[in-house]
């Protein structure tokens, strides 16, 4: 199996991430992956099921849309859309998330290293209630004029 076959696998693995489906993980990552996003950075496929565990906790419909990976070498690129609604009695709304992950294969084709690369600050501080207005303040201020 080729890096892009892999790739497009994990990929179909997470647009059909479920309570019921995060155990396929262990059939496509090495036990000792590695994942990082702009909240974790852990390490073991136990720990990567606990962080999935907690999205499930803490949202409602999570869904991921993938479009085709590329790949170059032992590494492919993933670029997704994420969507859900954050469980909270303060704060409920739709959410959509944009980003890249980066998946590193291993010479038996296992998932070493997931990278997720997306805006927190744009994509998801400046949308909640009090913290989104300071966000948007140190945004314009930090920006170049135009």
């Amino acid at each position: 199996m080729t890096t892009l076959e892999r790739a497009r696998a994990y990929a179909r693995y997470f647009e059909n991430l479920s309570p019921a489906s995060r155990d396929e993980l262990q059939k496509l990552a090495h036990p000792d992956i590695r994942f990082v996003d702009p909240f974790n950075d852990v390490r073991g496929i136990d720990k990567l099921l606990a962080v999935f565990d907690h999205m499930f906790e803490t949202t409602s419909n999570p869904k991921f849309v993938t479009e085709p990976p590329i790949a170059a070498g032992d590494t492919a690129f993933i670029k997704w859309r994420f969507t859900c609604t954050i469980k909270s009695r303060f704060y409920a709304r739709p959410m959509t998330i944009d980003g890249v992950t980066e998946v590193q294969f291993d010479d038996a084709g296992l998932i070493t290293a997931h990278i997720d690369y997306w805006d927190a600050a744009g994509q998801l501080y400046e949308k909640l209630p009090l913290l989104g207005g300071l966000m948007r303040l140190v945004r314009n201020r930090l920006a170049a004029p135009g």
